[in-house]
């Protein structure tokens, strides 16, 4: 009884986190759906920050050698650590909402920091 209490509490920030990404989603397939748009349009938002970042700092070679390699390492770290949330959640119905939220999470962390970083100076 303690463990599956244990667990619970585990689970529920990431339950919430998920329920706040797709709050008009009832459904788990809504849910789904819905967090496969968002990381969809988080990792397209990625993308295009890194295009902007390239042509804005096209000059400074050296720098953008350490930011194609930064973001290699960063998508290694990124599927690690999901993966990492998919076992923890291995056989449960809501294994596939808790790592999209993952990848969604961290995918809009590294936009935050691409943008503060690398866009909004000068």
């Amino acid at each position: 009884m303690m463990k599956q209490l244990f667990f619970l509490l585990l689970l529920l920030p990431s339950l919430v986190q998920a329920k706040a990404l797709c709050p008009q989603s009832v459904t788990t397939l809504e849910t789904n759906q819905c967090l496969s748009v968002k990381l969809e349009r988080a990792v397209e938002e990625l993308d295009n920050n890194l295009d902007l970042i390239r042509l804005r700092h096209a000059h400074n070679h050296d720098l953008l050698t350490l930011i194609e390699l930064a973001q290699v390492k960063w998508e290694a770290y990124r599927k690690k650590q999901c993966q990492t949330v998919f076992l923890m959640y291995e056989g449960g119905s809501i294994q596939s909402l808790m790592t999209a939220s993952c990848a969604i999470q961290l995918a809009r962390e590294r936009n935050q920091l691409l943008r503060e970083t690398y866009l909004l100076q000068q």
